[in-house]
């Protein structure tokens, strides 16, 4: 497999994510859920930001670890980016996320990726605790998660999706787990 990396972007970069934002094979996982958010369209998931409203979303994003931290997803032989990941705070633990284009899906790159952003949050910046909550269809992402050395919790969400009932699970990661495994 192909060496996958993370790196800051810069303003110029941000195109990637405009467009990530915008497509609706991407951006699939997020449809139908109501989220109140700016740009943001129920029925395909995407989000539709202006160029004034992503330099602002960078300037809150980019910089400010330990709190957040925020890298674009590449892979060796790729030029382009193929995804995001990123950590904030909520509450007593780090909320986290990870989003991989549609087209290159299936290929691995989040695991290495979420080793990456364990290394990052656990050795560099010392936080204490990731996690994210993953609806229980998306049988891939929990798998991935759980081989990056994830548990699930007891606390879980349900969210009406297109009307029907979704339930979400938290997986989580302590700083003690990443360097036990």
């Amino acid at each position: 497999m192909s060496k996958v990396f993370l790196k800051i972007p810069n303003k110029e970069d941000l195109k990637y994510c405009q467009n990530w934002m915008m497509d609706p094979d991407t951006m699939s996982y997020n449809a139908g859920y109501d989220i109140d958010l700016s740009g943001y369209n129920k029925d395909t998931g995407t989000i539709n930001k202006t160029d004034e409203e992503i330099l602002r979303w960078y300037d809150k994003w980019i910089n400010q670890e330990p709190e957040r931290c925020y890298r674009y997803i590449y892979v060796e032989g790729i030029t382009e980016p193929v995804g995001e990941i990123y950590y904030y705070p909520n509450g007593n633990i780090h909320g986290m996320g990870i989003l991989i284009q549609n087209k290159y899906r299936g290929n691995g790159y989040s695991y290495n990726a979420l080793l990456e952003l364990e290394e990052i949050a656990f050795e560099k910046n010392k936080i204490t605790e990731l996690s994210d909550m993953i609806p229980l269809d998306r049988i891939g992402a929990i798998k991935t998660f759980k081989k990056a050395g994830f548990i699930h919790t007891n606390n879980e969400r349900i969210e009406k999706v297109f009307g029907k009932d979704s339930i979400s699970k938290e997986l989580l990661i302590t700083k003690e787990m990443y360097f036990n495994k």
